[in-house]
């Protein structure tokens, strides 16, 4: 029988400190006849606790790291060594954080690099260049395509003649222009800039309709998919007002007082399309509220806020600027951004409540002046008129509010933009 020993392991912080170093080599130790010639290098920072071991000898060298991709952030495993003194024949037993893989390496494999890196080249060669040595299938096919659609005016015959007429028609056309608008004397370069701005910012609208409903038309920015969302959602909200109050139900999700004021009003049995509606502006101004830029995808964003995944994408599409950078989108809300979600909200609101609207709840809920709701109402064509809290109709329920005047926006045709502010001189 084998005679049994009794050992005892005692461990100290210490022997941590002076730990050796372990090491595995990825492919396979090297021959018994390179061993020897290994030397052994540990370059650390401790700063940021960051170690390289270096193996090299004259023709082959090994490195490892705990850090970067030969780091052991993949291995759940904790190690420790026990080192044997043969004088005290103590065992010392030692916490090691990794054992360092030692990936093999080709010394002075940049003496082998082509100097001829196309620094001459012009830039669609150097692309081409790297897609056909890294790039994917798809990315080939892609540059394949891209190719084969660019149109080399060499290859055609009368390309110059044809480059000719075109420019002589441009021509034309500027002049056309420019004399109708010597003719009218309504025009200005200040008018024509204001409705550059208010085509890019306010919904699609149609400034000589004969009624206000045909002003703005919803469904031009609110496709299918976002109003099978709205409908579905506004069904389950009418299901739930069957057996509570509405500002029970308000309450319950923490409403703002504009979609809270607007249920209100609406008359039992609730219209689904209205309810929809409400529902959206509600979205929206949980959608206005939210800190930007956002650096979170659309799935987490909806997940947070509870609202439906097709409704923030629309959002983001539609109110933000993306930028693609470190392999995930960036969100940002610019000021120009956050005029035209304020625009889409207030016209959404003024369909609702029959076209007209007391701005001071919108101003409420945005956090922002009256004086701001009073100039985005008027962009949007409506009369800003003062009125009594109480004289304050939300599709015929009357205002709950305080006996103050309020603001109130009236879409009415014709449509009333403001005028053209004309540049005076600077002053001095």
């Amino acid at each position: 029988m084998s005679k049994r020993l009794k050992v005892h392991l005692q461990h100290q912080e210490a022997f941590d400190s002076t730990a050796p170093v372990v090491a595995t080599f990825r492919n396979g130790p090297p021959p018994p006849n390179q061993r020897k010639d290994l030397a052994f290098e540990v370059f650390e920072n401790p700063a940021k606790k960051q170690r390289l071991v270096i193996a090299s000898s004259e023709k082959v060298a090994y490195q490892g790291a705990n850090f970067g991709y030969l780091g052991s952030s993949h291995d759940f495993a904790n190690y420790a060594v026990g080192v044997y003194d043969r004088k005290t024949k103590e065992v010392r037993l030692c916490n090691v954080n990794q054992i360092y893989v030692m990936q093999q390496a080709i010394k002075n494999a940049s003496e082998n690099v082509d100097d001829n890196r196309g620094e001459d080249k012009n830039f669609m060669d150097q692309r081409r260049d790297l897609v056909e040595v890294f790039g994917s299938k798809k990315s080939k096919r892609m540059q394949k395509n891209r190719e084969e659609n660019i149109v080399d005016l060499e290859n055609i015959s009368g390309a110059a003649s044809v480059s000719q007429t075109l420019q002589k028609k441009i021509s034309a056309a500027k002049r056309k222009l420019e004399e109708e608008r010597a003719q009218d004397g309504s025009y200005s370069k200040e008018g024509a800039a204001l409705a550059a701005t208010r085509n890019a910012l306010l919904p699609p609208c149609d400034v000589d309709a004969p009624t206000p409903d045909r002003v703005y038309d919803l469904t031009k920015f609110m496709d299918h998919a976002v109003m099978d969302s709205l409908t579905i959602m506004a069904e389950e909200v009418i299901q739930a007002l069957q057996t509570t109050g509405v500002a029970e139900y308000a309450a319950s999700l923490n409403l703002a007082s504009l979609p809270t004021r607007l249920m209100l009003s609406l008359p039992a049995p609730y219209d689904v399309n209205k309810m929809c509606l409400v529902v959206y502006l509600a979205y929206m101004i949980d959608f206005y509220n939210s800190r930007f830029p956002l650096r979170k995808s659309a799935a987490v964003f909806s997940e947070e806020k509870g609202i439906p995944l097709v409704i923030v994408r629309h959002f983001l599409k539609l109110f933000t600027d993306i930028s693609e950078g470190n392999g995930y989108p960036t969100y940002f809300q610019s000021k120009a951004m956050k005029d035209k979600l304020s625009l889409h909200l207030i016209v959404v609101a003024l369909t609702v409540n029959g076209f007209t609207l007391d701005l001071t709840e919108v101003g409420n809920d945005l956090k922002k002046s009256s004086i701001h709701i009073q100039a985005y109402a008027r962009q949007l064509g409506c009369i800003v008129e003062k009125a009594k809290a109480d004289t304050a109709v939300y599709g015929g329920a009357a205002s709950l509010a305080s006996k103050k005047q309020i603001q109130r926006a009236v879409l009415s045709v014709p449509l009333h933009f403001p005028l053209p502010k004309r540049g005076g001189p600077a002053r001095r």
